[in-house]
């Protein structure tokens, strides 16, 4: 039941996520947001969020979810960010200033596992498919606007 409930509140929270426009095939930017069910950032942020992210797929940003809710979600996550060129980068990136933190809640190793967070979206430059910058969705939307504008230009 908790589960159940747990399901119908995420989807409720991303709901703007749940119809992701289709992507572009010359991308001026690919943004992958990684969220899970049991996510409090996300279940708190999710539906203003996304408010903000989606009207820019409209000027050229590819949006992937990278859903971390349990291990069918990651598989199917990763085959859709290979597929887009986007999963070696976000899985293989420091993410500065966290490292320490994701350690001492038994979430990283070594600084390189930030996949396994959530409520955060990484940006990925699509030529090089490096990762070019990282936030959290608990951003205030002029944080929000401001950081995707200036990847952008």
């Amino acid at each position: 039941m908790r589960l159940m409930f747990a399901t119908v509140l995420m989807a409720t929270s991303f709901s703007n996520y749940a119809q992701v426009p289709k992507h572009s095939a010359k991308p001026k930017l690919i943004a992958v947001v990684n969220t899970a069910t049991w996510c409090a950032v996300c279940k708190a942020n999710g539906a203003r969020f996304g408010a903000v992210l989606m009207p820019y797929a409209a000027q050229g940003v590819n949006i992937y979810m990278n859903d971390l809710t349990n291990d069918s979600t990651k598989a199917a996550s990763k085959t859709v960010l290979e597929s887009a060129g986007a999963y070696k980068a976000v899985t293989n990136i420091q993410r500065k200033g966290m490292g320490k933190m994701l350690q001492s809640c038994g979430l990283a190793k070594d600084k390189k596992q930030s996949f396994i967070a959530s409520g955060i979206v990484t940006f990925i430059d699509p030529k090089t498919h490096q990762q070019v910058k990282q936030i959290s969705i608990a951003e205030t939307d002029e944080v929000m606007i401001k950081t995707i504008n200036n990847l952008l230009n």
